[in-house]
């Protein structure tokens, strides 16, 4: 059998084990503590913290994605306690054990070792380390990319039970993850796995394929019941709310061949390079369209197209420059295995311009935090976020929404911290500050994870789940008796995002330094 087993990963290299683990983890460790961008930088902070406090996701805050990131996130709480670091050893880790998985997935592509390492210090320089804290993209992607080297290295093994289980689970984690790059992934993956099946005449795979599926759809029942989230709300919030928002986002796509060539030429490019090679072996009759070195190519290749069209759909920064570690090291395959004459040279300036392009993104998204919009913002000026709390030690506090000195905005959310802690009401708080939850002595009841009023966040007023949220909304404030909503003045977010789910005359708005403050008078 060859398929990943106890005894493969003893047979690696000890020491580039050694090396992969700690660059990786140490790596995005490092540059997670510079800036925060909070709506993104804290998005499992406080949820992962109320999962501790037994209050979970679709039940007592709404999501449109990260379902299982929250309950990760809430198991390094538990071990290493509420604080930076448990927040960000949890994707150090997730950047560790992918790097380590795609050395392995190099090794078996018959990659020299000191090649393969050198492909894979520089797909961890570009993983999960232009986020530094746990995102959920990053996360769906590399359930993906997991499951998708077990494919490709198992292809003629893909009858293994135990093997199938496995991916499928992967692949329910990553949509668990977020169902988007998920989705496009399964699709273009799943056509070329059925032809493959079928020219193989191996359809009893695709029956246990559906019986995997099955049995970790009703596990997956069975923990909602569990912890008593109505499986119909999840539907809703996971599923229904957020295709409504991808039909929105297809309708209004507009996208030039420049502006995507200039984002992505250093994946186009080994993307073609690589197709000549394949053609040239297709031509000589060196492999036949139906091989299985053309399907797994073909399924790298619909792994990176399925990114390439979510990417484009969304309006996260670019995250999926990893994949060009991966095709160069695809095209260092082809180069080895080819009849050039001046092969070895080849791949040697194959390595070195893999090497210029790691470097040019690294100082971009590493060095500069431009995913975490901090690019344009002079990280020197960064203060110490401990004077916050204690529980944020480790974490260097500079915020490009906030314009003025960080030291400013450290004694606003130390001042609102005291005053929240003071109120003798039970008060509901909209902010990006997701972390606030974690240090103050009350519940602040977070009605959402986020609170962007342009139809991601939480159905607005044309959508066609406005009632259903409307009616969610409601219920969290009547369940907990909130007397009152919080804003932050500074943060700037639109006060629709609770008034526009009721009538003018159900709240009174009062303000002082800090906050706009509504006192609710009734939920019509």
């Amino acid at each position: 059998m060859s398929y990943f087993h106890r005894n493969n990963l003893l047979n690696l290299n000890i020491f580039n084990f050694i090396i992969i683990f700690l660059f990786s983890f140490l790596i995005n460790l490092y540059y997670a503590k510079f800036g925060t961008f909070p709506i993104d930088t804290f998005l499992h902070y406080d949820s992962g913290y109320r999962i501790l406090n037994k209050e979970y996701p679709v039940k007592d805050y709404w999501i449109v994605s990260s379902f299982i990131v929250d309950f990760i996130q809430s198991l390094f709480f538990k071990i290493f306690g509420i604080n930076w670091y448990a927040y960000i050893f949890h994707s150090s880790f997730f950047n560790a054990i992918i790097s380590l998985f795609t050395y392995y997935f190099f090794l078996h592509l018959k990659i020299s070792k000191i090649n393969s390492l050198i492909f894979t210090l520089c797909f961890s320089t570009l993983a999960y380390t232009i986020s530094g804290t746990p995102f959920v993209d990053l996360h769906a992607t590399f359930f993906s990319l997991i499951a998708t080297y077990l494919i490709i290295k198992n292809l003629g093994y893909l009858n293994n039970k135990y093997l199938l289980f496995i991916i499928v689970l992967l692949f329910f984690f990553a949509f668990l993850s977020k169902q988007v790059p998920t989705a496009y992934i399964v699709i273009l993956e799943g056509f070329i796995i059925i032809i493959f099946l079928v020219k193989k005449n191996n359809l009893e795979t695709l029956k246990f394929i559906v019986i995997n599926f099955i049995l970790c759809l009703v596990f997956f029942i069975v923990i909602l019941t569990y912890l008593e989230i109505d499986y119909k709300n999840f539907y809703l919030q996971y599923i229904d709310f957020p295709v409504s928002i991808g039909a929105l986002r297809f309708e209004i796509i507009d996208i030039s061949f420049e502006s995507l060539f200039n984002k992505y030429k250093y994946l186009f490019l080994p993307i073609v390079l690589i197709s000549f090679f394949k053609y040239k072996k297709l031509k000589k009759k060196e492999i036949n369209l139906f091989s299985i070195e053309m399907f797994s190519f073909l399924i790298i290749l619909a792994f990176s197209l399925g990114l390439l069209i979510h990417q484009t759909m969304t309006k996260n920064q670019i995250f999926i420059y990893f994949l060009v570690p991966i095709l160069f090291a695809l095209i260092d395959v082809e180069i080895n295995n080819s009849k050039l004459k001046y092969k070895k040279y080849l791949s040697i300036l194959s390595i070195v311009c893999l090497v210029l392009i790691t470097l040019k993104y690294h100082l971009r998204f590493n060095e500069d935090r431009k995913f975490h919009e901090l690019a344009e913002i002079n990280l020197n000026a960064a203060i110490a976020a401990e004077s916050i709390d204690n529980s944020l030690k480790g974490l260097l506090w500079i915020n490009p929404l906030f314009k003025g000195d960080p030291n400013k905005e450290i004694l606003l959310i130390k001042e609102a911290t005291k005053e929240l802690n003071d109120s003798n009401k039970e008060i509901m708080l909209i902010t990006h500050y997701s972390f606030l939850d974690s240090i103050t002595n009350k519940k602040l009841h977070s009605p959402n994870k986020s609170f962007t009023f342009d139809g991601i966040s939480m159905p607005i007023t044309k959508n066609k789940y406005y009632f259903k949220y409307k009616n969610f909304l409601a219920n969290k404030i009547n369940q907990n008796n909130i007397k009152e909503v919080y804003f932050f003045k500074h943060e700037k977010i639109l006060n629709e995002t609770f008034t526009a789910y009721f009538k003018q005359e159900c709240y009174k708005l009062r303000e002082n330094k800090l906050f706009y403050i509504y006192a609710i008078k009734c939920l019509k």
